[in-house]
Formats: C-alpha cells, sequence, structure tokens
C-alpha cells in the first residue's frame, strides 16, 4: 500500500489513484511522497490553491489530471505526461491555451470557467473527443479545425455570435454543440 503525506496528514492511493481535493494545497511540490509514485494513473487535485502546474516530471504514466478550482494562470510542465488522457483545468484562471502540443493522447480537455480569449493551441490534439470551453471569454470559431476526433464540444457561454452558433449547427441548452462536426467543418472552410 503506497501513501504520500501533505501537512502531517497520510493519504493512500488507492487503484493508483491519488485523491487530494479541498485540502488547501498551493504548491505541489509539499506533497511528500509523490515523485516515487511512478506508477500513479490519476491525479485529483481539485479545489485547492494551485498557482502553477510542476513538479509532475516522474509521474509519466499519469493518464488523468485534475486541477480544476484553482488559481493556475498558465498551462504549462506538462509536456512529460505523455499517457494523459485526460485533463480537468476548469474554473482557474487561464487566459491562453498552450503547453498541450505534447499531450497527444488527450481526449478528453475541460477548460471552462476560465479566462480564454481565443481557440489555439490544440493543433496537436487530433485524438481530443471531448473538449469544454463553456464560460470563457471566446468571440469567434476556430482553431478546431484538426479536431478530426471530436465528438462533444461545450461552447456555451462565451462572446460567440448566435447567427455563428447557428451556422455551426447551434447549441443545446446546458452550451452543448449539437454537431461538434459542424463547427470543426466550419473552421476548415473559414
Amino acid at each position: 500500500m503506497q501513501f504520500i503525506t501533505y501537512q502531517g496528514q497520510k493519504f493512500e492511493v488507492s487503484d493508483n489513484a491519488l485523491i487530494l481535493g479541498n485540502q488547501g494545497i498551493e504548491e505541489i511540490l509539499k506533497i511528500i511522497g509523490l515523485k516515487e509514485l511512478l506508477n500513479l494513473k490519476a491525479l485529483f487535485l481539485f479545489n485547492n490553491k494551485i498557482s502553477e502546474i510542476r513538479d509532475l516530471d516522474n509521474l509519466a504514466n499519469l493518464e488523468k489530471l485534475n486541477l480544476y478550482g484553482s488559481k493556475i494562470k498558465e498551462i504549462k510542465n506538462l509536456y512529460p505526461l505523455t499517457k494523459l488522457d485526460t485533463l480537468f483545468l476548469s474554473e482557474n484562471k487561464i487566459e491562453e491555451i498552450k503547453g498541450l502540443s505534447e499531450l497527444k493522447k488527450l481526449q478528453n480537455l475541460s477548460l471552462e470557467d476560465n479566462q480564454i480569449s481565443e481557440i489555439k493551441g490544440l493543433e496537436r490534439l487530433i485524438e481530443l473527443r471531448k473538449l469544454n470551453l463553456f464560460g470563457n471569454n471566446i468571440s469567434e470559431i476556430k482553431g478546431l479545425e484538426n479536431l478530426i476526433n471530436l465528438i462533444e464540444l461545450r461552447i456555451g457561454n462565451n462572446l460567440i455570435p448566435h447567427e455563428v452558433l447557428e451556422n455551426c449547427g447551434g447549441i443545446n441548452s446546458n452550451g452543448y454543440a449539437n454537431n461538434p462536426k459542424l463547427f470543426v467543418k466550419f473552421c476548415i472552410k473559414n
């Protein structure tokens, strides 16, 4: 059985997953023993106070990373996590989509409720199947042209004109694209 320690409290790794949500964590480095968890597949650090993504280099087998609800301003230092298929960065302070180009296995990306104004930085993520950009400052549909495997797109509650959304097949009341493939085709044409 594997454990890590944070502020004197032990947390157990269960089924190659570690859940450290709502712990007030400010720096990943202060999670004692995390670097030794070489076979860790899932790391849940939701609702903490983390402002910078770092100190995850040894977690090359990580498939799921949840940093939802922190204070992250920039997506960076994820390049060693080449097996990552799910990344949750919702409810942070991210202004630009970048630092994801090495995550070629990424299938599920959530950037809901950030401060993103432009869809870019997704060009190499051709395996992406689910993309959540709900509640940002995006004003135009572009940057999706390479996402040929996209089956779910949440794009509502942005600054995109209604007529543009309608030209792409529209969105439902929860902000999901009625037909994500039409959004991809729109980007290819324009």
